[in-house]
């Protein structure tokens, strides 16, 4: 950690007690986003301190009257704010940043956007608006169950499921969802396949699967998006694939639809956006499947 974001540390830390010294659940709330947020920077290998600074701080100008500081903002951000009014605090909060603290622009991004993220967030960006949502703290039934796929690594489908829920919730309340939050919730939609792919890998590793390769077939195919093909040493092994796909996917919003050739060797399981072929090696051999591919994109999982 280097001096400097040691210091800021300090410093947006001594801000945010003060600041909240009268709302300690929500300076409970700001250390549970800051506790996620470390975690979250360890596992993805991101600067820790960073993530620290920019949960730590995300709430910091949550009690100020946003009128005495729209100086404070551009017209662009005073725009925004002023048709989600939820927006304020966390814009003035990235000025208090710079103000008061320091001027590292991913943590101010991290800051500014964290109440529902925005297109092309950073990693960093990410984990702040993912932790805001899921920190210990929040005993929501919707929470909890992000929380849960964050803790397994499934980042993207968290994102998508907490952006649909914040969408539905404010939808009841006759209110209508940012334009960028309706942009997050499509791209979300679409990376959350991602997290699929690798709960697919995790049960061919526990078959013993070789020779892993993943397909995009979302220029070349109508049916689906992705297609994976592996190797396995028997038909049994084949056959155990189903339960370990369907142990994986259990108490996520994935859906197995079919399975095809349960006891030869090979085995089709079709997982709607996602297909899966597992051959027996000499099978797999004796086809050449993957000349029919030679010229589609490979995605690395």
């Amino acid at each position: 950690m280097t001096n400097s974001l040691e210091n800021e540390l300090l410093i947006a830390t001594s801000l945010v007690e003060e600041a909240l010294k009268d709302h300690k659940e929500r300076l409970k709330h700001s250390y549970g986003v800051m506790k996620m947020a470390a975690y979250l920077a360890e596992k993805y290998n991101l600067n820790v301190e960073k993530a620290k600074i920019a949960a730590i701080f995300h709430d910091y100008a949550k009690y100020l009257n946003p009128l005495e500081y729209l100086d404070m903002l551009t017209d662009e951000e005073k725009a925004l704010c002023a048709e989600t009014k939820a927006l304020y605090h966390a814009y003035l909060s990235a000025h208090f940043y710079l103000k008061l603290v320091g001027n590292d622009i991913e943590i101010f991004n991290a800051i500014k956007y964290h109440v529902f993220g925005r297109p092309n967030m950073s990693k960093l960006e990410e984990i702040i608006t993912i932790s805001d949502y899921t920190e210990e703290n929040r005993v929501y039934s919707s929470c909890v169950k992000c929380r849960e796929y964050v803790l397994k690594g499934l980042l993207n489908l968290a994102l998508y499921e907490s952006t649909l829920n914040t969408i539905i919730y404010i939808t009841k309340d006759n209110m209508k969802p940012a334009k960028a939050q309706q942009e997050v919730l499509a791209i979300y939609k679409e990376k959350m396949k991602l997290d699929l792919l690798k709960l697919i890998k995790n049960a061919l590793d526990k078959v013993k699967a070789s020779n892993i390769i993943t397909y995009d077939m979302r220029e070349t195919s109508p049916f689906y998006d992705y297609l994976v093909i592996a190797s396995v040493g028997s038909v049994r092994q084949a056959d155990s694939l189903r339960g370990y796909i369907e142990m994986e996917i259990e108490n996520t919003p994935f859906k197995l639809r079919s399975v095809e050739g349960a006891g030869t060797e090979w085995v089709l399981i079709d997982l709607y956006d996602i297909v899966v072929s597992v051959f027996t090696e000499e099978e797999r051999e004796r086809i050449g499947f993957e000349k029919l591919y030679l010229d589609t994109k490979r995605v690395d999982i």
